[in-house]
């Protein structure tokens, strides 16, 4: 603390230090103006006085008469010759035609008496000295104020330091991987914006490292599974069991693997900041038949509805991850759903809606917002015996997100759950284009 107070106030007593100079200089030429007018008036009626009162005297009594005039006037009154003072040539002129000047090192004035070699010397005056020159008390005052400043200087920095010193150590208990720790610091501090950032920062990485905590052990657990049945059906070959049998469930298993990895890697794509989806113009119902007609359950295709109003809508979405949501959310009804599954495009004030219903046991309104974080399944006849594992939904709401929309689970009218995805686009109609 000692270093950052010393440096705090080294810059506030230079400062005032320079300020305190520019002031006073300012002040000293406007009073200093002010007095010349006031001195020059002063000695001006001074000379008057002197040359009237020596006017019509012999010039052999003027040093008398000056005796006796002194205890009258405000300033001391000498008579000397024109060469008494060692003047400079402008100077010297300007006595010779009758100004009154002055002599700044003996803080005298000098004018010539007309038709004379004598000059009247008014002075020296010790003000015009003060004025130029700074005193010890002023030295002494300014040396007084610096160590005063020092006083609110501390009273700011201890209550500052103290906060910032409870902020050094919070961070570094973050540092050494303790993200449950927070910064406890009263409103009235001036780091208290700074401390509830600290909190917030802590808060969030807290959450993310315990949801990266909770991906990775899913992962585990999701691969241990088949590398387990992989290894059991390497031993059975090599107890000579059939080898047809054990490599297609072999395949099988690295395709699970090889899907997880996949949906894993989709996944890490759509949470990078810097990734934006290519929206583009497309034609929703051709689009969606051939989508559908891929995916159709059994050789049966899936029927579409078009809720739009027009025959051909045109709307704006990403078409790669457009159809990697709608094989998420099919994938989701064929596995979870009761056989029947049906989707329905919609739009309206400038939201597009696009459906898709199962007849399955629906899923409760209490773990509908869960499931839709990454490895979050559902228990009983929603669980990971019927395959999936937990990233489908995930990965659905982030590339809505990443149109600028959202995904709902709500209750269909087969009976069973309806995945609701809107996301805002333009609607045309791609036969007037």
């Amino acid at each position: 603390m000692r270093q950052l107070f010393l440096r705090f106030y080294l810059t506030v007593v230079v400062c005032f230090l320079a300020s305190a100079l520019i002031i006073g200089g300012l002040y000293k030429h406007m009073i200093e103006r002010i007095n010349q007018h006031y001195l020059t008036d002063i000695f001006q009626t001074t000379i008057s006085i002197v040359e009237e009162e020596l006017g019509d005297l012999p010039q052999s009594i003027w040093h008398s008469e000056i005796s006796r005039l002194r205890g009258k006037l405000p300033v001391p009154v000498e008579i000397e010759q024109l060469d008494a003072y060692t003047l400079s040539p402008g100077n010297r002129t300007a006595l010779a035609d009758g100004d009154i000047i002055l002599v700044e090192d003996e803080d005298i004035y000098l004018h010539r008496i007309p038709e004379t070699n004598l000059m009247v010397v008014l002075g020296p005056v010790p003000y015009l000295n003060r004025l130029d020159n700074i005193s010890w008390p002023d030295i002494v005052g300014l040396v007084l104020m610096c160590a005063a400043l020092g006083i609110p200087t501390w009273l700011w920095m201890r209550p500052f330091w103290r906060d910032l010193l409870a902020l050094i150590r919070q961070s570094r208990k973050m540092g050494n991987g303790d993200f449950a720790v927070r910064a406890v610091l009263s409103e009235n501090s001036a780091l208290s914006p700074l401390g509830s950032t600290f909190n917030r920062m802590a808060h969030d990485v807290e959450e993310l490292t315990a949801s990266r905590q909770q991906m990775i052990d899913a992962i585990s657990h999701d691969l241990r599974t088949p590398l387990a049945r992989m290894r059991y059906r390497l031993e059975a070959l090599k107890a000579g069991a059939p080898a047809e049998a054990q490599t297609a469930g072999m395949e099988r298993d690295l395709e699970a693997i090889d899907q997880l990895v996949e949906e894993w890697l989709t996944l890490r794509k759509l949470e990078r900041s810097q990734f934006k989806l290519e929206l583009q113009p497309m034609e929703m119902q051709p689009w969606l038949e051939r989508q559908l007609g891929e995916l159709a359950v059994g050789g049966v295709a899936i029927p579409l509805e078009n809720a739009t109003g027009l025959r051909a809508p045109l709307m704006e979405a990403d078409s790669y991850y457009l159809s990697r949501v709608l094989s998420n959310t099919i994938s989701n009804a064929k596995r979870y759903g009761g056989g029947r599954i049906e989707v329905s495009l919609g739009w309206h004030d400038g939201v597009a809606t696009l459906n898709v219903d199962d007849n399955g046991p629906g899923i409760p309104e209490s773990e509908r917002e869960r499931l839709l974080q990454p490895f979050e399944r559902l228990e009983g006849s929603r669980n990971r015996s019927t395959g999936g594992y937990g990233l489908g939904l995930a990965i659905v709401a982030m590339v809505m997100r990443g149109h600028g929309g959202d995904i709902r689970i709500e209750d269909s009218p087969l009976g069973g759950a309806r995945i609701a995805l809107h996301w805002p686009t333009s609607l045309k109609d791609a036969n007037r284009i």
